[in-house]
Formats: C-alpha cells, structure tokens, sequence
C-alpha cells in the first residue's frame, strides 16, 4: 500500500473519529449538566472564548464566500493560473442545466422541510439527513447543482416557516457546502480510496466549518435584526450546523455517492461529461 492510499485511509478514519467524539461528548454534557448541556460541551465553549479569533475568520470566509458565490454564477473560476470560465455559469445554462437546478432545488428543498429536525438528544442536538445531499449534488452537477442547493435550502426555511434576514446567510452557505467538494474533490465516483479519503477532506470537515462560520458570522452581524444572542449563535447554531453536517456527510453521503454516481453517469448528467474546461482568462 503506498503513502498515498495509507494517507487517505486515514482521513476517512479521522473523519469517523471526530463523528464518534462528537457523540460521546453530547453524552458527557448531557450527563454533567442535563438543563444547559450547550454551556459545557467542548465545541461550544471554544466558539464563545475564542469569539474575537472566531469572528474575524468568519469575515474572511464570508468575504471570499460571497466572492466565489458571485464569480461562479457569472461565469468565472479561481484556478491555479488564474481566472477562467468555467463553462457552467447562469449566462452558459442549458435546458438540462436548468433542470437540474430545479431537481436539485426541489429535491434538497423538500427533504429538508419534511426530515429536519430529527432530534438525537432531546433538548440537545438534531440532525438534517437531507444535508447529505448537497455535496452530492455539487459533486455530480457542478455548479447548478449548487445553487439548486441553496435555492433548496431557501425554500426549507420558507417552508418551515423559518424565513428571515439569517436566510441570507444560509443561502450562500449552502452554496459553498456542494461548492467545496465540487471544486476540490477530483474524483466524484466515490469508488476507490482516493475519492472517499478527498472527499472526508473537504465534503466533510472543510466544508463543515466553512458553511457554520459563514452562516454565523452573517447572523452575529445581523444580531440586532435577527434578535439572537451571541451564545445561541455561536455555541448553539454553529455547533449544531458544525455538527450536523460532520455526522451527516460521513456516514450518509458516501453511501448515496457510491449508489447514485454511476446512475447519474450513465443518464450523461455528470457536469464533468457535459462541459468542457476553458483556458485561464488572466493568461491571455
């Protein structure tokens, strides 16, 4: 077994790892202090100790975030030699694109209205299932797939009668979910130990943080509109989206992708199969 494989191997175990540590640190809290378990449960409290450092990353992710947002729906991809097409914003939609916004909305969108919250410990924490989705639909679909998931997400919150300014933030955060691992992860098919140890990187822990700064971030902001104090933002919402989205995309999404990949290969809507990569803008 070379370097490569054995060091993939062990991002998928890592991956587990965390989600089997978060687990046992829900039940520690709950078990030491059952009517606030939020106020000592490890992740919480380094969010609101270390909220200065906390709050100027966030800046920068929701800086970046937007920026990215905006590049890639007009067209535009930051690569290692510059600014290229990507061949897959609004302006080069197909029919088939278009499709798979509304697919990708619909499907991400209902599910998360119909599944969320599932509660795993009463008064504590809850899970999404349907948030194992959005990667995938990043991953598969390219960019449309992802602002079918934040167009999904959107409609969730309208749905649940959860629609406010913090949907703002949610929208573009559950862009950048599907976005992550659609831009970094090279091999989508979910078959071999290098796409799965890929993906752990960055549709599981990298995206997980990204999404909870960015939406938390916009909500600690917007904290005199919205009417949520710092320690429900920081130590309960960004936990619980950290969290949720941890456990959910390393145990659910790699069994969908496995499932999913060669049916949405073989019907020709792989993003990959449809478009073709342009030269870098900045380099001509």
């Amino acid at each position: 077994m070379n370097t490569t494989k054995i060091l993939y191997y062990l991002s998928i175990a890592i991956g587990l790892l965390i989600v089997i540590a978060i687990f046992y640190g829900f039940w520690q809290a709950l078990q030491t202090n059952p009517k606030d378990p939020w106020s000592i449960f490890p992740i919480s409290q380094f969010f609101m100790s270390a909220h200065s450092i906390v709050f100027a990353i966030g800046a920068i992710v929701w800086i970046l975030g937007t920026i990215v947002f905006l590049l890639e729906i007009a067209g535009y991809t930051i690569t290692s030699k510059g600014l290229a097409k990507n061949r897959m914003g609004i302006g080069d939609w197909s029919v088939i694109d278009i499709a798979l916004v509304a697919l990708s909305a619909a499907v991400y969108g209902g599910l998360l209205a119909a599944t969320a919250p599932i509660t795993i410990v009463p008064g504590f924490t809850w899970l999404r299932p349907a948030n194992s989705l959005a990667p995938l639909f990043g991953m598969f679909f390219g960019i449309p797939g992802a602002v079918g998931v934040a167009i999904g997400n959107l409609l969730a919150d309208i749905l649940s009668g959860y629609f406010g300014v913090g949907s703002i933030g949610g929208f573009i955060g559950n862009f950048l979910i599907a976005y992550i691992p659609y831009k970094f992860v090279r091999d989508h098919s979910f078959s071999n130990a290098s796409s799965i140890g890929e993906f752990y990187i960055w549709g599981v822990i990298v995206q997980a943080f990204v999404s909870a700064l960015y939406i938390c971030w916009w909500l600690d902001i917007m904290q005199n509109v919205v009417g949520l104090p710092l320690f429900v933002i920081w130590a309960i919402i960004a936990t619980s989206i950290l969290i949720n989205n941890i456990t959910v995309n390393a145990v659910l999404s790699p069994i969908l992708g496995v499932i999913l990949f060669p049916i949405v290969k073989s019907r020709g809507l792989y993003w990959k199969d449809r478009v073709q990569p342009q030269a870098s803008t900045l380099s001509k």
